[in-house]
């Protein structure tokens, strides 16, 4: 079955902000400033053509969601790697 046009956009704007917040908090935390920018540029354009399937204030809605998940998985993965660190220190002592 073919992936209708609402979901490939919502597919790709967690795809940019999952791109976006592991360049800027990640394990690439020292992404450079023009990778972030095309990241938020690609997302405005999205937010752009969901908007004419759903409407602006929807639009609006998905992109501010996408954004909370992907930061939320970004402080959840974070939280797992340093307690990781932790317990190797711990088991090495």
């Amino acid at each position: 079955m073919a992936e209708s046009e609402v979901a490939r956009l919502r597919r790709q704007i967690e795809e940019e902000y999952a791109a976006a917040f592991w360049g800027l908090q990640g394990l690439a935390c020292w992404a450079r400033h023009d990778f972030i920018n095309a990241r938020m540029g690609r997302l405005a354009e999205l937010e752009e053509a969901l908007s004419e399937h759903l409407g602006l204030e929807r639009a609006q809605e998905e992109i501010a969601a996408a954004y909370e998940r992907q930061r939320r998985a970004v402080v959840i993965e974070q939280e797992r790697t340093e307690d990781d660190g932790r317990e190797r220190s711990s088991a090495s002592a």
